[in-house]
Parts: C-alpha cells; sequence; structure tokens
C-alpha cells in the first residue's frame, strides 16, 4: 500500500479535491455577462453542458495519464511526439497555465480595486498577490497540498452568501422555460473555459497521486459534478434575482445581485463585501497550483532536481500582461485568445495525444 504521508504523495480523493478547488475562481465574476448574452436565461443550460464538455476533457486527461503512469506530460512528449513537436505542445501546456494564474490576477484585483480598495492601484494589489502565490509555489508540494484543504474552507462559506440571493428570488425571469436559441447556448458554453480552469494540471499531477480502489476518473468526476450542481443552481437563483437583462448589462451581476439582498430584522450591510472577500482564497488556490504545476513540468521536461528556480522565472511576464491588459478592448482580445487555446489545447491537442499513445501501446513501456 501506498505511503500517502510520504512527500509528494497524495490519496485519489485528495486530487478530486485539488482539481475541484481550483475550478471555481474570479474568472466566472466577469464571465457571466457575456455568457448571459449569448445564452440568455438558460445560463444554467450552458453551465450543465459546458460541465460534461469539460469533464470529458479532463477524462481524456486521465486516460492519457494512464498509458504513462509514473510520468508528466514534460517527460513522454519528448518519446511520444518526437523533440520538436513535444517542444511545441509542451509550450502551449505552460501557457494555458500561464493565462489562468494572468486571468485570475487580472479578475481578482481589479474586483478588489473596485469593491474593496478603490483608492489602492490595481499594479500594487497585482504585486502583493503575485508575491503571496510564489511564496507558497516555493515549498513542497506536501506543503502546498495542506493549504489547499485548508482554504478549500472558503468554499461551503462562499456558497452560503451567495445563496441568499434567493431572498430576491422571481419565477417570472426564468419564462420562457423552453429555449428558442440553441446556438446562443452552444456559444455559452465556448465561454465556460473562464468558469472550468485548472484541471489541465492533471497532466502533472496524476503521477503525484497514489493509485488504489478508487479510479481518478471517478474522484475528479465527483469534484466536477458538485462544482456543475453548483453553477447550475446559482444560474437559476441569479437569472431568477435579477433577470437575464440586467445580467448582460452589468459587469459583476453576483455582486450586483448581492448588492440588492436585504435581510430583514438584522444589522448585517454591505454583504457583498463578505462575498467579495471570500473570492480571494478560492482563486488563489487555482493560481498557486497553476504556478507549481509550471514549475514541476518545466522541472520533469528539463531533467532538473529542483522546481524552485523556474518560479520566479515566469514572474515578469505574467505582471507585465496583467499590467497592459487594462483597457476594455485588450481584456476582450485576452478573454477570446484564453478560450482559443484552451479549447484547441483539450479538445485538439490530447485527444491526438491519446490516439498516438494508443498506436503504441504495443511498446509502452518502451514509448
Amino acid at each position: 500500500m501506498a505511503n500517502l504521508e510520504a512527500k509528494g504523495k497524495m490519496s485519489p480523493w485528495q486530487l478530486g479535491i485539488v482539481i475541484t478547488s481550483a475550478l471555481l475562481t474570479a474568472r466566472l465574476l466577469p464571465a457571466t455577462t457575456y455568457i448571459v448574452i449569448s445564452s440568455e436565461q438558460f445560463l444554467w443550460l450552458s453551465s450543465a453542458l459546458a460541465g460534461l464538455l469539460f469533464y470529458s476533457a479532463a477524462y481524456l486527461i486521465i486516460l492519457l495519464g494512464q498509458q504513462f503512469p509514473n510520468e508528466t506530460i514534460g517527460e513522454y512528449l519528448p518519446r511520444l511526439v518526437g523533440k520538436k513537436f513535444g517542444a511545441v505542445v509542451f509550450l502551449i501546456f505552460i501557457t494555458v497555465q500561464l493565462i489562468n494564474i494572468i486571468n485570475c490576477l487580472i479578475a481578482i484585483t481589479t474586483l478588489y480595486s473596485i469593491f474593496l480598495f478603490d483608492q489602492t492601484p490595481r499594479a500594487v494589489l497585482i504585486i502583493v498577490l503575485l508575491l503571496a502565490v510564489i511564496y507558497c509555489t516555493m515549498q513542497e508540494w506536501g506543503t502546498i497540498l495542506r493549504v489547499i484543504q485548508i482554504l478549500v474552507l472558503a468554499l461551503p462559506m462562499l456558497y452560503g452568501f451567495y445563496s441568499l440571493i434567493w431572498i430576491n428570488f422571481e419565477t417570472l425571469n426564468l419564462l420562457p422555460l423552453w429555449p428558442d436559441n440553441f446556438s446562443g447556448i452552444l456559444q455559452g458554453v465556448a465561454y465556460h473555459t473562464e468558469y472550468y480552469p485548472g484541471y489541465e494540471s492533471l497532466l502533472v499531477l496524476l503521477p503525484l497521486a497514489a493509485r488504489g480502489k478508487v479510479s481518478f476518473a471517478r474522484t475528479v468526476g465527483w469534484g466536477f459534478l458538485l462544482v456543475t450542481i453548483m453553477y447550475i443552481i446559482g444560474g437559476i437563483v441569479l437569472i431568477g434575482a435579477i433577470s437575464a437583462k440586467t445580467v448582460s448589462n452589468v459587469s459583476y451581476p453576483v455582486v450586483f445581485a448581492m448588492k440588492s439582498v436585504e435581510i430583514p430584522g438584522t444589522f448585517i450591510e454591505r454583504l457583498e463585501d463578505h462575498m467579495v472577500t471570500l473570492f480571494l482564497p478560492v482563486t488563489y488556490i487555482s493560481m498557486m497550483l497553476s504556478y507549481y504545476v509550471i514549475g514541476e513540468g518545466c522541472r520533469k521536461y528539463l531533467n532538473y532536481n529542483d522546481h524552485r528556480p523556474f518560479i520566479p522565472l515566469f514572474l515578469p511576464l505574467i505582471f507585465f500582461v496583467c499590467a497592459f491588459t487594462n483597457t476594455p478592448d485588450r481584456l476582450e482580445v485576452l478573454r477570446n485568445f484564453s478560450m482559443f487555446i484552451g479549447l484547441f489545447f483539450s479538445f485538439v491537442i490530447i485527444p491526438l495525444l491519446l490516439i498516438l499513445a494508443w498506436r503504441k501501446k504495443g511498446n509502452i513501456e518502451q514509448c
């Protein structure tokens, strides 16, 4: 039996918790607006379809990992597709992780600069949060795992605050119940790359998980199911509380909906500030995980003994991109690029790698 106390190892259920906690970030707050512009009051249906779609991508990654049970993507790529193509694919993988960090940083620092620290320049918030992420990422995986298991406790508290929006729920806002714009719903599914980030980390994390009676597909699947149910219920209550028309015309509809909540007979005010605060720990998990995956992936790819030298390497690039995307036009370009490269990596590159691995299965031990 695997020694789960050993440094750098985790159980299948811990892997499921890690991936689940990486999915829910502050990226969903601005993304909700343009998803609803496409899917209208059927945000919940678009989220349900997206959950199935992105879990299928995670499942393909798990299948790929089963072909190389003790190796990360950086180790088997050169043998699978050659050094040149392997370098290109690995660079795309690192880009996907970097984009997740950048989008999370932009989302959470913009949110905080608007609602909590309106007198603080966003660049200062970016630097402070980046330093906090780097400090934790410089630790061993065992320490990072414990930090994730502590911070994930913010998830139920966050959803508890969000559930207060039910107070303003009106069923009429959900009508009509039958969609007449299926193309818009499908377009909204594509935009859900902002709702389901971070599962690509499996390409590096799978070798760190001990294999047992419970499959990785099951534990990760339960995580996707939980998050998808949260998104479905959250979409229903958001549209029911403030209507699809309102959601499509405000930048942060979730915060806008929370502002309108009043609890009778209490002195509690500014509930949205509490909810905004709770988005920091859950977003921090996703950033920290992506940063660790970058460092560990580069370590394996270049045969280094430690992931730490690669952590500060990407700091200037991340800060520059975050500081540069300070206009709506630049944010839209980054959003579209993020969606394209995320979908391309998950639904083009990963299936092709899996097909190649299956074709070489007869020589998989040498592959």
